[in-house]
């Protein structure tokens, strides 16, 4: 580890001093010396197990704690010392601040409650502390933390045990997450690098610690839990930039819609703050897990084997029901089962009994040795045609399950062997004979549907480093018409429109190149009459109002209009519509359009709070906020950004065809929200937009509906 990181000491201190030493056992206190001394609090009094360095315990009262003199200061300690754990009331905190000013001490971690999450008084309590530490350069770890563990060579926590030593750099915001991970770590076998807890965040955040966790030899995979960051934008640059160098995991707590509830667009509507940040994750190369074993068996898996080269899965299994389950656990991953080659095939038959499944997933029968498996993995580890391998094995009267892992590691050791390997042994949860595989480098799970998670991840893990790899070549767009956009945005001021009327709106989003279809205004139903013979019917008749954001919810959309006489009934009935569900609304007139048909699609944005600008793309219509079949990316974004964006959406098969429709142009679809991001990021006053819909046609993408809210 480099010892130039600014952050050094909190990992890897010359000393350690806990001020709040206590000799009740049931302290906070007393837990984080006997941490230090002996690297956990379960009794052991094995000074060899705790942290290596001088270890300083300081209270008041003086005398001997755990076989250490206690001394009544920090300004006592003679000998090395650059790590300061505080664990007193709150109230005394700034002033030990002080005492490690005056001997020099930079690194803190404020154990303590009490500050800004109790309300007024702890807020001016932990300003002082902070101002106080920014003048002599301090810097803070928490208040209201749980500590730091470096994997087994330093416990500066209070939880219950420490965590055997391996390669996830676990960073969380819950404490109480740590200590369960550690409990889990010692009951599945798998190790951490590091384990921070950054409490209330009052000086340390998150992307300080992603960048010591990205630097550092021993973490080969970052795991994040995290409710909410301080600083989004920081943060999800810190992410990006460590998702080049190793992977990262995150899950996310607290999503809330409580932003959602005062949006008037259909993007405002469906991006909340579970949004922000998938989008951010996504965009940043970080997987997004959704639960807590998702979470830790993919950080495992990342952290062991290298990333697949494709989501090709071949699964070995000596018993046909987890084959037939993993597979279709592979399925609800987005993997496909490797289609095995004719030279491979021919391979097993030389190795395996004649009624081996001779498919893919490959049943090595319920009677396997361990011989059989070695042999098999060994085929399938060389064929071309497999990318990543789920083995299996439930526990027969002729199973030999010790003989059968040794056979797992030996074929998983040869040096021809690149692919990335899963393990589950079925029954043996927690038994030595996992322990083997895991120490082996193959993680080994419980069931084999984790087993498939797993190998999912590390099938992301290689699919994101190769499109780093993939130069995309996005199309050229014709500049911005930024005068006519800023004489629209003008004219909406000066008439106090925050939502734009719609034939403002469409001269703001033709004037970045979009193509609208046909169109005029007319201020009655004579006029409408004369622009629908203008454009030739059918036409659709819209609402023109600045008080009605949804015209459909109102009535105000009409389409298939075929004639004069349905033109004025259509008119008249918007009217009488609005007129009903909106009293004193303005109606200052009618659209007249084209009518297109084609597959809907939307493109909005929305501002994130903490984020800032968030594209949407997604199938559009009226039933947007129905299907919510829609992906995200923050702002800016490239063109490869938005083709993932577009991949991600579930009706796929609309966009290639599916029932005679159009053809969808992926690239144009891009571009498209390309340049509505650069829209927004220009006019930063543009609060939300929403193209709904913008129609796939034969003849490429036509906008029909556009808003734009200030």
């Amino acid at each position: 580890m480099s010892t130039t990181h600014p952050l050094t000491p909190f990992f890897a201190p010359t000393g350690v001093a806990v001020v709040g030493a206590s000799a009740r056992p049931e302290s906070v206190g007393h837990a984080l010396l006997r941490n230090l001394l002996f690297g956990a609090s379960d009794g052991r009094e094995v000074r060899s197990e705790g942290f290596a360095g001088p270890v300083y315990p300081v209270n008041r009262k003086g005398g001997e704690l755990l076989g250490e003199p206690v001394v009544a200061s920090i300004g006592e300690i003679d000998g090395p010392l650059d790590l300061v754990l505080i664990a007193i009331p709150g109230k005394y905190v700034p002033q030990v601040i002080d005492e490690c000013a005056a001997v020099g001490v930079r690194h803190v971690i404020v154990i303590s409650a009490g500050f800004a999450e109790i309300g007024e008084e702890g807020k001016a309590l932990q300003d002082a502390m902070m101002a106080r530490a920014r003048a002599a350069g301090i810097r803070i770890i928490g208040p209201n933390c749980l500590g730091v563990i470096r994997g087994s060579s330093l416990n500066a926590s209070f939880g219950a045990a420490a965590p055997p030593a391996g390669g996830i750099g676990l960073l969380s915001q819950s404490g109480a997450l740590i200590t369960g991970i550690i409990s889990y770590a010692h009951g599945e076998r798998f190790g951490l690098s590091a384990a921070v807890s950054l409490g209330a965040k009052a000086d340390i955040d998150d992307e300080e610690i992603v960048d010591f966790l990205a630097g550092d030899p021993e973490t080969k995979a970052i795991a994040v839990y995290a409710e909410a960051f301080t600083e989004p934008t920081k943060v999800y640059e810190s992410l990006r930039n460590a998702s080049r160098i190793k992977p990262v995991v995150a899950i996310k707590g607290g999503s809330s819609a409580a932003g959602a509830k005062a949006a008037s667009s259909h993007t405002g509507a469906l991006a909340g703050s579970s949004a922000a940040y998938q989008a951010a994750f996504a965009q940043a190369g970080v997987l997004q897990a959704n639960t807590i074993g998702e979470f830790m068996a993919w950080s495992r898996a990342l952290a062991v084997q290298p990333p697949a080269k494709g989501k090709r899965l071949a699964i070995v299994t000596n018993a046909g029901g987890p084959g037939v389950l993993s597979a279709d656990a592979a399925s609800r991953c987005g993997l496909t089962l490797a289609t095995l080659a004719p030279e491979t095939i021919a391979a097993l038959n030389e190795v395996l009994p004649s009624v081996w499944s001779h498919n893919n997933p490959v049943d090595v029968i319920g009677d396997a040795t361990a011989e059989r498996y070695r042999d098999a993995l060994n085929i399938i580890g060389a064929a071309d045609e497999v990318d990543g391998i789920v083995v299996i094995m439930t526990v027969q009267a002729m199973t030999a399950p010790r003989e059968t892992a040794q056979a797992i590691i030996d074929a998983h050791a040869n040096p021809a062997w690149t692919k990335p390997l899963t393990a589950s042994f079925i029954g043996l949860a927690g038994s030595e004979v996992g322990g083997l595989l895991d120490a082996a480098g193959v993680p080994e799970f419980n069931v084999p549907e984790t087993a498939v998670s797993a190998m999912g991840a590390l099938m992301e893990r290689g699919a994101w480093l190769a499109a780093q790899e993939t130069d995309v070549v996005a199309p050229s767009l014709p500049p911005m018409d930024t005068e006519t956009i800023e004489a629209a945005l003008a004219e909406a001021r000066a008439g106090g429109q925050k939502n734009l009327d719609l034939a403002l709106a469409r001269k703001v989003l033709a004037a970045t190149g979009l193509r609208y279809n046909g169109s005029g205004t007319a201020a009655d139903a004579e006029e409408a009459i004369g622009v629908a013979e203008g454009i030739g019917y059918p036409v659709v008749i819209k609402l023109i109002s600045p008080d009605v954001i949804h015209k459909s919810d109102v009535g105000g959309v009409v389409l298939n209009v075929a004639g004069p006489a349905e033109v004025r009934e259509a008119c008249a009935g918007i009217r009488e519509r609005v007129e009903a569900a909106h009293p004193g609304a303005r109606i200052t007139g009618f659209t007249v359009e084209e009518q297109v048909s084609g597959t809907e699609i939307i493109i909005g944005m929305s501002r994130d709070p903490g984020f800032g600008p968030l594209m949407m793309v997604g199938m559009g219509g009226v039933f947007v906020e129905v299907y919510k079949d829609v992906a995200f990316r923050l702002v800016p974004l490239t063109h490869a950004d938005a083709l993932e964006m577009i991949g991600e959406i579930r009706a796929q098969a609309l966009f290639d065809g599916a029932r005679k429709r159009p053809v969808l142009n992926r690239d144009e679809l891009a571009a498209a929200i390309v340049r509505i991001a650069e829209l927004v990021q220009r006019y930063p006053e543009i609060a939300e937009v929403d193209l709904n819909p913008l129609v796939v046609t034969t003849d490429g993408l036509v906008a029909i509906d556009a808003r734009v809210i200030l």
